[in-house]
C-alpha cells in the first residue's frame, strides 16, 4: 500500500476549482461537438481496435479495485483507532492519509473522460444513453473534487461503493469489448441503483444525529449537493432499466 502520510491537498496537482470547471465545460463542448460531427458524417468503425477499448476498461477495473481495497484498508485502520462516528460525521480536521485515496479517486475521473471519446473514435458512434453519460462524467468531476476540498462527510461510503460498482461495470465493458458473453448486463444497472439507495440510507444515519450534530460535521454543504446529484442519477438509471420493458410492451 502506498504511503500517503505526507499528502497535502493544498499543493496537489489539479486542486483548484478553476481547473475542475474548465475541464467540465471543455469536456461537454468536445463531447457535443464530436457527436454532431458523427451525426453529419458517417464515420465507419475502425476494425481491429476492440482491444483498445478492452485495455481501457481493464485499466479502470483494476484501478477501481486498487482504490476500493486501499480506501477500505484505511477506513478499517481509522475505525480501529477512532470508532465509527467520523464516518457519519467527519471531523473538521481529519488525518490526511485517508483523503489521499479520495484524491486518487478524484484524479481517476479525468481518465474516465475517455469513456466518451474512445467509442466515437473506434466505433464511429457516441456511447449509449449519451445525455446521461455526459451529465454524469461532467458532474462527477466536481463531486470528487468536493470530497477532498471539503473533507465531505459520508464521502468514503460513496467512494467505496462507487469503486466497487466500477470494478463490476468495467469488467463488463472489458468482456463486451472482446465480445465475450455478458448475460448479466442488466445487473450492472441494478447494482448502480443499489449504490445510490445505500447512500440515502447512510444519509439517514447522519441526519439522525446519533454520531454528532449536523452543524459540527465537515463538508455538509458538499454532502447535500452530492445527495441531490445521486437523486437525479437514481431517477435516470431507473429510467434506463425500465426502457427495455417499455419497448417490449410496444412490440
Amino acid at each position: 500500500m502506498l504511503d500517503f502520510s505526507t499528502f497535502d491537498w493544498a499543493t496537489a496537482p489539479l486542486h483548484r476549482i478553476e481547473v475542475v470547471i474548465a475541464t467540465a465545460v471543455l469536456y461537454v463542448w468536445a463531447a457535443l461537438t464530436a457527436k454532431l460531427y458523427l451525426w453529419k458524417h458517417k464515420v465507419p468503425a475502425t476494425s481491429g481496435t476492440s482491444k483498445i477499448l478492452a485495455a481501457h476498461s481493464l485499466i479502470l477495473c483494476v484501478g477501481s479495485l486498487w482504490m476500493c481495497a486501499g480506501a477500505i484498508g484505511e477506513i478499517r485502520s481509522r475505525v480501529a483507532s477512532e470508532g465509527v462516528a467520523w464516518f457519519f460525521c467527519e471531523s473538521q480536521d481529519p488525518p490526511p492519509r485517508l483523503y489521499a485515496w479520495a484524491y486518487a479517486y478524484y484524479l481517476s475521473k479525468y481518465y474516465e473522460l475517455l469513456d466518451t471519446f474512445l467509442p466515437m473514435v473506434i466505433k464511429g458512434r457516441p456511447p449509449n444513453h449519451f445525455g446521461l453519460h455526459v451529465f454524469h462524467h461532467a458532474c462527477v468531476l466536481l463531486m470528487a473534487w468536493g470530497y477532498v476540498e471539503y473533507r465531505q462527510t459520508l464521502c468514503f461510503g460513496g467512494l467505496v461503493a462507487n469503486t466497487f460498482v466500477h470494478v463490476v461495470m468495467y469488467y463488463y465493458y472489458f468482456r463486451a469489448a472482446l465480445k465475450w458473453a455478458t448475460p448479466w448486463k442488466a445487473w450492472v444497472t441494478r447494482l448502480q441503483i443499489l449504490q445510490f439507495s445505500v447512500s440515502f440510507l447512510l444519509l439517514l444515519v447522519t441526519l439522525s444525529g446519533r454520531y454528532g450534530e449536523l452543524g459540527t460535521c465537515s463538508g455538509v454543504g458538499a454532502m447535500f449537493g452530492n445527495v441531490a446529484f445521486n437523486a437525479v442519477l437514481l431517477l435516470l438509471f431507473v429510467g434506463v432499466l425500465r426502457a427495455p420493458r417499455k419497448k417490449s410492451k410496444v412490440k
